[in-house]
């Protein structure tokens, strides 16, 4: 099974998850100060999390323009809403609820949709009597998971951002990495890729030996 993350490194800068940190942190302060200055409770905490679910789906394309990903915000089928899309050689990256409890996201009918790439990382059901065609592992759907700290803490900044790979039926995570451990795994590969010995240089001998010409006289005349 080829690892889900490994592409994601190759696929998508790392400038992307950086400035995804970055602009999570605005949205989160963004979304309390729209909140503060325009509601008043009960109403306020009922509209913070609308408030930041239209930040975060902002900072998340923001994130991705900045970082020279593509990012578009298509509508729903069947029409009913929007949502972001950010896309990079065959990796697709939606946006996830935010949850305090990490859990998988809702199952929308866009998500179910786009999750269903993953069917080639679902343990294999073989079976004697058929073959069992292998689903094409070509495209790959990840979710950006940003999640709220519980009551009674910062309400301005996330509790989590992270990179989630769902199950094709969304039940589960295949794995889910915040994304200062996905910023770390691109600092060891510039590592390596820095200190990894140089192939040795192959000096051909261009040499062309010479055979001595012998006189043909007899040295006796």
């Amino acid at each position: 099974m080829k690892d889900p993350i490994a592409r994601i490194l190759a696929d998508f800068p790392a400038d992307f998850f950086k400035g995804l940190v970055e602009q999570m942190d605005a949205a989160f302060a963004k979304a309390l100060l729209l909140t503060r200055k325009h509601y008043d409770e009960p109403e306020r905490a009922n509209m913070l999390g609308q408030a930041r679910h239209a930040c975060c789906e902002e900072a998340f394309r923001a994130a991705a323009q900045d970082a020279g990903v593509a990012a578009i915000a298509p509508h729903t089928h069947p029409a009913g809403g929007r949502y972001s899309l950010v896309s990079s050689k065959g990796v697709h990256l939606i946006r996830g609820n935010v949850q305090a409890h990490c859990g998988p996201p809702r199952p929308t009918r866009f998500r179910s949709a786009w999750a269903e790439l993953n069917a080639w990382l679902n343990p294999i059901q073989l079976d004697l009597l058929k073959t069992v065609p292998m689903p094409s592992s070509e495209q790959l759907c990840g979710v950006i998971v940003v999640t709220a700290h519980r009551r009674n803490s910062d309400p301005s900044i996330p509790a989590f951002v992270g990179l989630g790979i769902p199950r094709s039926d969304l039940s589960e995570w295949v794995l889910l990495e915040p994304v200062h451990k996905l910023l770390a795994r691109y600092h060891d590969l510039e590592t390596k890729a820095r200190t990894m010995p140089e192939a040795p240089v192959e000096v051909k001998d261009r040499a062309i030996p010479r055979l001595k010409k012998t006189s043909d006289r007899d040295p006796k005349d």
